[in-house]
């Protein structure tokens, strides 16, 4: 009997402990965004927009591109990086 494993870490995850408090889901959501990520092939077309408050420093535990919006901007930076970067 071959064991098959039934989960690999997410390669678009950085190894790291993560500052969140005890009981946050910040890091299992962004298990979750490396595993789409990996399952869809877009690491390098991949640009994060973080928003201001505890998950401002997700960038220090994805492997992707990354820029911060100030309050309420996040969306409309997503816009601007899309406009000016389609393959993105």
């Amino acid at each position: 009997m071959t064991v098959k494993p039934i989960y690999t870490f997410p390669k678009s995850l950085e190894k790291k402990n993560t500052h969140y408090c005890p009981g946050c889901h910040h890091g299992i959501i962004h298990r979750l965004i490396a595993e789409l990520i990996d399952e869809m092939n877009l690491l390098e077309k991949t640009v994060i927009v973080w928003p201001v408050g505890c998950s401002v420093l997700g960038y220090e535990y994805l492997k992707t591109d990354g820029v911060e919006a100030a309050h309420g901007r996040a969306p409309a930076m997503a816009t601007g990086i899309k406009r000016a970067r389609p393959d993105r």
